[in-house]
């Protein structure tokens, strides 16, 4: 405990540390609210129509469908073939929905898929029943020529994550990715090649207490800077977390674990490099990368199909998803089962290969 509060307090003491930690975050917050906060395209969400009545009056409407999903501004709609079993959504124009219309009857399409849930799937809904709405307001008829069933029931609990919270969720898995980085791995890698590390040969504790309280430290730093983002997003935006104490806490329990087990990889670069340059390169490599495509501040939802699922298998975008779903309430045990033991198996990989390769001494 002495080893990390003289670590904390010798972070506290540079100021260039606390304003990447803490300052700029918050600054990265507030531009993009100001550019995405309140117009952002969600998606992107396939959709593919169905049409077995083939008459003219469902062309009609899948033309008047397509068009109005391609003028909006809302949601990015990718339009696909009806024979695609990929779609997100498959609306289904059935037979005798020409006859029907002709009859001033109703039609019950089917919709089927959208079972994701969040924000996109709940605008791309809406998007689909408004232009319905719009179609059957041509028609005149006393009864609507389309209605589309009601869309899936969310879980118990189970609330949206608008671009708001997705944000800062975002930027606290930014700053878990910049401090175990830049902020761990290089100075570990200064001080031990400045001959820093000499002194604390001296202390009459193992190795592995000394690199712990620093982990420790840096672990506090992270969650602080966190919570900090958390509360300013809350009053400044007006950011609310709807779900429950145990799923908030469940969250910030995956929160931590993650900021473990990248703390444990800036760990393992500092003891495989040689030279600060060395490791700022090789974090530099790591951290760009996984800032555009981790899920962070910019959606991956306009790659390639299958790039987003290779995408979902990596540790930064199974946190991040695993935090989201805990702060609208849609986490549970056996769909994050997958992100905890990945998380832990990064963390204890890590952590024994640097034990191996770890050293007090200058390598040069």
């Amino acid at each position: 405990m002495h080893l990390v509060r003289a670590d904390l307090a010798m972070f506290l003491r540079g100021r260039l540390a606390l304003f990447w930690t803490f300052a700029f975050p918050l600054l990265m917050l507030v531009m993009q609210m100001a550019l995405f906060g309140n117009d952002v395209k969600l998606g992107p969400v396939s959709l593919a129509v169905v049409d077995q009545d083939h008459s003219e009056e469902s062309r009609a409407y899948t033309r008047h469908l397509r068009a109005g999903l391609r003028q909006q501004h809302s949601v990015e709609f990718n339009l696909l073939p009806e024979s695609d079993p990929h779609a997100d959504f498959v609306l289904t124009i059935p037979s005798g929905f020409a006859a029907n219309a002709a009859a001033g009857r109703s039609t019950q399409f089917a919709l089927s898929g959208g079972q994701g849930g969040g924000a996109a799937y709940d605008a791309a809904y809406g998007m689909l029943r408004g232009y319905s709405d719009a179609y059957n307001l041509n028609g005149l008829q006393a009864a609507p020529r389309v209605a589309l069933p009601p869309p899936p029931q969310p879980r118990q609990g189970e609330g949206t994550l608008d671009y708001r919270l997705f944000l800062v969720t975002g930027l606290a898995g930014m700053v878990i990715l910049s401090t175990s980085l830049m902020g761990f791995a290089a100075p570990l890698v200064a001080a031990r090649e400045g001959g820093m590390f000499r002194m604390y040969q001296l202390f009459p504790m193992p190795t592995g207490v000394v690199v712990a309280a620093w982990c420790v430290s840096r672990l506090v730093i992270m969650l602080a800077a966190s919570l900090v983002m958390f509360f300013a997003a809350w009053a400044i935006y007006g950011v609310h977390i709807t779900s429950g104490a145990m799923q908030v806490a469940a969250a910030a329990g995956v929160l931590a674990l993650g900021a473990a087990a990248f703390l444990a990889l800036g760990l393992l670069i500092a003891a495989l490099t040689n030279s600060v340059t060395a490791a700022t390169m090789l974090c530099n490599l790591l951290y760009f990368p996984l800032l555009f495509s981790g899920n962070l501040m910019v959606p991956v939802g306009g790659l390639p199909k299958l790039l987003r699922d290779a995408l979902d298998w990596m540790p930064l975008n199974a946190m991040m998803a695993s935090v989201r779903r805990g702060l609208t309430g849609a986490m549970a045990w056996n769909t994050e089962a997958y992100s905890l033991v990945l998380l832990s198996v990064m963390l204890g990989a890590c952590l024994a290969l640097s034990a191996r390769r770890f050293t007090w001494m200058p390598r040069a």
